[in-house]
């Protein structure tokens, strides 16, 4: 089953679990680094999707050789035993996502939508779904006063050039999702006109991703990510009422309660 048809199915918003396996990310970074994932794959279980990575992209981190990205990453792998769910790998390196599959997942995200062309053919290769995310730079400077012509058409012409491009390398149309980048590179105001202008990206027939979970372009008098629970279900909302068929969340039970109110409301 292609991606577009396990969406259609389903026919609600699906939920991505994040589980980040690094000492780092800017949210829960070494919560799971060293410990025990038992309770966190049970919880996660309760996704659609679950997106599991193991080099930080938050603004200022710095990149992980391979090898390190595959030894963190392995850790999960005794875990991927649910066959009617989706495991996704973020990362950019098409040599640890192709390790990766080998092992038992079955998505690729990655946050330079296929800069490396190479990634494209992985996915071609393997059958497998592949989110195609934009981010302007790299995660050391991408916060270093970002600048579009226009946010939403530069994002439109990037989008058009990188599913051209991975259809050529024979990834099926039915398996690209795209992510305008939430936070990679982008202002509070760049990031606003984003979630008011999902629906502009449905022009392309792929299904939209929208990762905002507890990200600085929600804070409110300087608060820290733990307090932003609140305002990341409710940014979801508007993002879902405009058009994102796809959330990545880190709170799991308060996101499912949510989600389901906002499907019954739309008729989803």
């Amino acid at each position: 089953m292609y991606f577009k048809d396990f969406l259609d199915k389903n026919s609600k918003t699906l939920i991505m679990g994040i589980l980040n396996i690094t000492p780092d990310s800017f949210y829960d970074g070494n919560k799971y680094f060293d410990s025990d994932l038992n309770k966190k794959f049970s919880e996660l279980d309760k996704c659609d999707i679950i997106d599991i990575g193991a080099e930080s992209s938050r603004p200022g981190a710095n990149p992980v050789v391979e090898q390190d990205e595959k030894n963190r990453i392995s850790k999960s792998f005794k875990f991927l035993v649910n066959k009617a769910k989706y495991y996704s790998i973020d990362t950019y390196k098409p040599s640890v996502a192709s390790f990766c599959i080998e092992n038992g997942f079955n998505m690729i995200n990655d946050i330079k939508g296929g800069s490396s062309r190479e990634m494209f053919d992985v996915a071609s290769n393997y059958k497998v779904p592949i989110i195609l995310m934009h981010m302007q730079g790299n995660p050391i400077s991408m916060q270093e006063e970002p600048k579009y012509d226009n946010i939403i058409d530069d994002l439109k012409y990037f989008f058009e050039k990188r599913i051209n491009v991975a259809i050529k390398h024979g990834v099926n149309p039915k398996n690209i999702i795209i992510d305008p980048g939430i936070g990679f590179g982008k202002t509070i105001e760049q990031n606003d006109q984003i979630i008011n202008s999902i629906s502009e990206f449905k022009y392309f027939g792929c299904p939209i991703l929208i990762g905002l979970s507890r990200k600085s372009f929600l804070t409110y008098e300087s608060n820290k990510p733990k307090d932003r629970l609140e305002s990341s279900l409710a940014v979801s909302a508007l993002a879902i009422n405009n058009g994102a068929d796809i959330i990545r969340v880190h709170d799991i039970e308060k996101t499912i309660e949510v989600f389901s109110i906002i499907d019954r409301i739309l008729n989803r």
